[in-house]
């Protein structure tokens, strides 16, 4: 049970490493769509757009390469990229 805890308090305790930029205090000014065909438009293949914590996130590819980026609602601006 020990080792359940520890292991627990490790993930949580990594959990916000994993978590990407927070644009909840940005006004969502620039359509969703732009975005999308930027990023279409630049050679991606979109799998899946959504907004999380305000910012609008596209996974999907780009150059034969898995992506999850995010994006600034309001300028459509890159604010974090993970690849892999």
């Amino acid at each position: 049970m020990k080792k359940l805890i520890m292991a627990g308090a490790v993930l949580f305790a990594a959990a916000p490493a994993f978590a990407g930029p927070d644009c909840s205090g940005i006004a969502a000014t620039m359509p969703m769509w732009q975005i999308a065909q930027a990023f279409e438009n630049a050679d991606g293949k979109i799998a899946t757009m959504k907004v999380s914590d305000g910012c609008y996130e596209i996974y999907g590819s780009q150059a034969g390469v898995e992506v999850e980026i995010y994006f600034d609602p309001s300028t459509g601006a890159e604010l974090e990229r993970e690849e892999g």
